[in-house]
């Protein structure tokens, strides 16, 4: 299995396109920060990225912003212009004006899960793609998006959606390929052949039994070499990773299934619902129903503010 899909997959990580205004020079718009993930893409233009404390940071045409919670900030066409709030700019709707323009596409990511919060702290405020270092592939997509947003047919809105999705599969990818020790560890992981049929195998089949001999023989290493550069590598031992995976599972089924605790612990990898209501409280510090009940009350959304 794929790590990076099956992860992405556990966070049910999407995203949708909420506004893409045409701005003429001088511009800005800003931000306010909240939202746990969010995404521009400059489709023409040129502009800058300001965040409080920080020096203004240059974008070009298609460059790829992600922004995650924090201060707020602002897209702008030069530093220190005057930028109007993200709510009113979509009020006012694109700027049809002659003149030096940028277009600008802003869309939200909802993830959710306790890999959706690991992923988030291993994210940098800004992760910026520049349309220069994007492969191929990256590119093709965020031309695919340019080229959509001009046109007005039917299912519009689900290929936005569905296109700025592939874009932060990419734009992790990318990110995560050259920032080195900053990377998630099982992530890191992958580039190692041994660790990463691991790691396949274990998110295939996390009810599987996976002791360390286990491991360490689908590895191809002994037992002490595996556990030792598996906690190098991932940051984390054998055994606590197939726990976390496991758990990715378990608050899957209880925030979106009427399924037992017994159901869901044999899916799990769990002998009985006592061992595993055990596992689970010792994980998050709720019981499994303390948490399900939790877990049903939230109700994320797209639009950013």
């Amino acid at each position: 299995m794929d790590v990076l899909t099956d992860q992405l997959a556990q966070a049910r990580a999407r995203g949708a396109v909420f506004s893409v205004l045409r701005r003429v020079r001088p511009w800005g718009v800003r931000f306010s920060g909240r939202r746990p993930l969010t995404a521009h893409v400059l489709i023409e233009g040129t502009g800058w990225l300001e965040e409080p404390g920080r020096e203004p940071l240059r974008l070009r045409e298609r460059d790829v912003v992600l922004m995650s919670s924090g201060a707020p900030y602002a897209l702008v066409s030069d530093p220190d212009v005057t930028a109007e709030p993200i709510a009113d700019a979509r009020l006012c709707g694109t700027d049809t004006r002659q003149g030096d323009a940028a277009l600008i596409l802003c869309g939200a990511y909802v993830l959710d899960g306790s890999f959706a919060a690991s992923l988030l702290r291993a994210l940098p405020r800004a992760v910026v793609v520049p349309a220069t270092d994007q492969e191929s592939a990256h590119a093709a997509a965020v031309a695919l998006l340019a080229d959509l947003i001009k046109q007005d047919a039917p299912g519009q809105q689900v290929l936005l959606d569905r296109l700025l999705d592939v874009n932060l599969i990419f734009a992790l990818r990318s990110w995560w390929a050259q920032a080195g020790e900053a990377a998630p560890g099982w992530y890191r992981a992958l580039s190692q052949p041994g660790l990463r049929r691991v790691l396949e195998h274990v998110h295939a089949e996390p009810a599987g039994e996976w002791t360390v001999p286990a491991m360490a023989d689908l590895a191809g290493m002994s037992r002490a070499a595996f556990s030792l550069r598996f906690r190098e590598v991932t940051g984390d031992s054998p055994g606590s990773y197939v726990t976390g995976v496991r758990m990715q599972r378990a608050e899957d089924a209880l925030a979106r299934s009427d399924v037992t605790l017994a159901q869901i612990a044999a899916k799990v990898g769990y002998r009985n619902e006592y061992a595993f209501s055990t596992a689970f409280r010792r994980r998050h510090g709720v019981s499994p129903g303390k948490w399900r009940a939790a877990a049903r009350t939230a109700q994320p959304d797209y639009v950013p503010h």
